[in-house]
């Protein structure tokens, strides 16, 4: 780090109880990294929030790696991708990034209950959306069936993105999906165990797929198999990229021109249960990638029992565009 400083704040936040087990946690452990330009007097600001499960670094290689490229011992680059993602934010902030508000980010609805518990404030809550996200293959294919039928019944305003994280087989997705109206799912996310079989569930219900395990996927196989499933759009809509697993912004910024080149129509933004400074710089970067133009996963803010920062609760839709606030303002030296 030429001609600045830089210091890293560990905190803990807790998980509500009731997301506890969706989080795989009760503390969201996060490093805030913060840089210091000593001759501008700039301060810029990145969040590290490795997840089990998504990423390969725990929080404490994840510090041991911001701590080497604090030192000059290696490149943003070199980085895990979650201290990539930090470092990166912190210097590009440096050069103004987020430093003014920008247009709003539209988000998609979140909802990872039961068909029973979808009344009431949760469906209050989810009216504001036009796209609503629904977690299946965790529960029987009864209770998942009553759940998509439950929402389009009671949102029929939105369409659903039905994420599957790689849970079910061909046959269990198909049945779930049968008789479904594929104009009301925007997209199925990954939902089979073996991703080489997206093809022949995308014809079989006739709804189109999003990418996101093999976005996030370094290996040759998976690019090739991306690239294969991806070409001209016509049965990929959208990648979803999870930010602190791909890296730097620039990272980021490249496989959603990767997308494009595809002829992928749009990429999808979306963060991994981080702090709302993280669903921030989401905004902030949805603003500079031309095929972000859509709803986002990155409404995850009311999740938290506490945060770095003012909230960002989606208002109407949409989360605000507002500058990069400072994490946790009161505890920096």
């Amino acid at each position: 780090m030429m001609e600045s400083d830089a210091e890293i704040l560990r905190v803990a936040l807790p998980v509500k109880p009731e997301a506890q087990a969706l989080v795989g946690c009760s503390l969201r452990e996060i490093a805030f990294l913060r840089v210091f330009d000593e001759t501008t007097g700039i301060v810029g600001f990145g969040e590290c929030a490795p997840l089990a499960g998504l990423h390969r670094e725990t929080l404490d290689e994840a510090i041991e790696a911001l701590e080497a490229w604090i030192d000059g011992a290696c490149d943003v680059d070199a980085l895990p991708p979650s201290a990539a993602f930090a470092a990166s934010t912190a210097t590009e902030m440096l050069d103004g990034f987020g430093t003014k508000p920008c247009v709003a980010a539209e988000v998609a609805g979140f909802f990872a209950g039961t068909a029973e518990q979808l009344r009431g404030d949760a469906l209050t809550r989810l009216s504001q959306f036009r796209s609503v996200k629904l977690k299946i293959g965790r529960a029987s294919l009864a209770d998942d069936r009553a759940l998509v039928e439950r929402a389009l019944e009671v949102l029929p305003h939105a369409r659903l993105r039905l994420d599957g994280n790689r849970r079910m087989s061909l046959v269990a997705c198909t049945q779930l999906l049968r008789g479904v109206d594929p104009h009301r799912i925007e997209y199925l996310e990954e939902p089979l165990a073996d991703p080489r079989q997206l093809v022949e569930l995308s014809f079989g219900v006739g709804m189109m797929i999003a990418l996101d395990e093999l976005v996030v996927d370094p290996t040759d196989e998976a690019r090739a198999l991306r690239e294969y499933l991806s070409r001209d759009g016509k049965l990929v809509s959208a990648w979803v990229l999870r930010l602190s697993a791909l890296g730097s912004l620039d990272a980021i910024r490249a496989r959603a021109a990767e997308a494009g080149a595809l002829g992928v129509p749009r990429v999808v933004l979306s963060t991994a249960y981080e702090s709302s400074f993280a669903l921030r710089v989401a905004v902030h970067l949805a603003a500079t990638i031309p095929n972000a133009r859509c709803a986002h996963g990155i409404g995850t803010a009311a999740l938290l029992a506490e945060d770095s920062c003012a909230p960002a609760f989606p208002v109407r839709g949409e989360v605000a565009g507002d500058a990069l606030p400072t994490p946790f303002a009161e505890a920096w030296s």
